[in-house]
């Protein structure tokens, strides 16, 4: 099936699990479109649905979701972008496994713009499930760690399983305390199953009211932060560097098990916390990505960070390869200088 959304086209073929979608096309029109046919695509990204699936890919964040379904990186299996030097670039393609060698999605996804424009992307689809429920409990920190330490080692298969601090709890209408929050999709069963051992690892909490619209508050919120910061810990790190974001500063943090991956906001204009964060964080092998912040903040931090030696020579050439003019002034590392050929000038980038 293919639709004309108001602003992008959309391709739709349930039989296959794809869809192709142009870049301009918002989330809403996309999950609308796709609820037509009973499929939905697992992309929850903090920010509203009139967001664009461009705008989603290109800065690469993930919500709850990617407890069990991964980043956005992860629902696109092939998608086409401009490049900066104007050569129109396509990398996968619409069906799962059709990628050999260097996959160029993966830089563009989460590069800011840095390598081109995303033009159109071919998205992994999922039948719609059966059953969706929402459950919550809360208690002490260290409480908390416990249970979700537990759903861990059961091999838990939670669509979401998201550690709210106290902070992040109250601005979604919950209890200033430690929360624990789980989302189970799939059949009837299968979703008795995986809440009642979520409710087994959970003794000694308290369970907690809530609602499957938290996680569309969890989106507005989090999608308001002024900076927002990503600590990639292992997933047994993830109080510790929970810990050090708030030591360092940090207003709220999120916690998406069982990835280890910590949100942590601070307010803006603190670079000299962010740079801190990193330090620290780049000890422990933890990398941290900017999700959002002011220009001024970006410019000193850089998105992306450190790198190891490997991967930051391939990015770096990638992008002089894809972005030669050093028209994108995207800063993916800290103090980039890119090539101005209008000026003639190095301008930091």
């Amino acid at each position: 099936m293919t639709t004309a959304a108001s602003r992008g086209m959309i391709r739709i073929d349930p039989a296959d699990l794809v869809a192709t979608a142009g870049a301009a096309t918002t989330l809403g029109e996309l999950d609308a479109a796709l609820t037509e046919q009973n499929v939905w695509v697992a992309l929850d990204p903090p920010g509203p649905l009139s967001q664009s699936l461009g705008s989603v890919l290109e800065h690469g964040a993930g919500g709850p979701l990617s407890a069990l379904f991964g980043p956005p990186r992860d629902q696109v299996i092939g998608l086409s972008f401009v490049a900066g030097n104007g050569t129109r670039i396509k990398s996968g393609g619409r069906v799962v496994k059709n990628v050999a060698g260097f996959d160029l999605a993966k830089a563009v996804i989460g590069g800011w713009g840095a390598f081109g424009a995303i033009a159109e992307a071919n998205l992994r689809l999922r039948a719609r499930p059966e059953s969706d429920e929402t459950r919550a409990w809360s208690g002490p920190r260290d409480a908390v760690v416990a249970a979700a330490a537990g759903l861990q080692a059961e091999g838990s298969m939670l669509a979401c399983c998201e550690v709210l601090s106290p902070e992040l709890a109250s601005s979604l209408e919950l209890p200033a305390r430690w929360h624990l929050i789980v989302r189970a999709l799939g059949t009837r069963a299968g979703v008795r199953e995986e809440l009642d051992a979520a409710a087994s690892a959970t003794v000694g909490l308290q369970g907690a009211d809530t609602e499957p619209r938290i996680w569309t508050r969890w989106r507005g919120t989090v999608g308001g932060w002024p900076v927002a910061a990503r600590i990639g810990a292992d997933p047994a790190a993830w109080p510790a560097a929970a810990a050090l974001a708030v030591s360092l500063g940090a207003e709220a943090v999120g916690v998406c098990i069982p990835r280890g991956t910590v949100r942590a906001r601070f307010a803006a204009g603190t670079a000299k916390a962010l740079i801190a964060l990193r330090a620290e964080s780049r000890s422990r092998g933890w990398p941290v990505t900017i999700e959002r912040a002011d220009d001024a903040t970006l410019r000193l931090v850089g998105i992306w960070g450190e790198m190891n030696a490997g991967a930051l020579a391939l990015s770096k050439a990638l992008r002089r390869t894809l972005e030669p003019g050093g028209t994108q002034d995207v800063p993916l590392w800290a103090g980039e200088q890119t090539e101005n050929r209008v000026t003639g000038q190095a301008a930091t980038g």
